[in-house]
């Protein structure tokens, strides 16, 4: 399993939520079965059956699916976003180093200036 989003993920799963039914999704639960089902807030037709395991088991596996689905945006939203500080917060200490470094340089010239004029004196 991968450990990290590259562009291209977060770029594909944005194509594919746009492809899918849109938010907010619902579950529907059969009382007299231990079915749940995933329902879109378009049309109200269900779009996926969990049947497969007990009724906690499959409220909880359609729970899971619905939350997916309702909070991607979100998520991938704040991903874009958190990776954008963190580049800028890396430009700025770039910028900070930099100017460290110069204030050293400009230090070591003027400890070799104040060297010669001690030594010529």
């Amino acid at each position: 399993m991968k450990q990290v989003l590259t562009s291209e993920d977060l770029n594909f799963l944005e194509e594919k939520l746009r492809e899918s039914s849109p938010a907010p999704w619902s579950i529907r639960e059969d009382e007299s079965a231990d079915t749940a089902w995933v329902v879109p807030s378009t049309d109200g037709n269900p779009i996926a059956l969990f049947d497969y395991g007990s009724r906690e088991r499959n409220r909880a596996d359609a729970c899971f699916f619905v939350s997916a689905r309702n909070y991607m945006d979100v998520m991938i939203e704040e991903i874009k976003s958190l990776r954008k500080r963190v580049l800028e917060l890396i430009q700025s200490n770039n910028i900070e180093v930099q100017k460290r470094m110069d204030v050293q340089t400009e230090l070591a010239e003027l400890k070799k200036v104040l060297r010669k004029e001690n030594e010529s004196d």
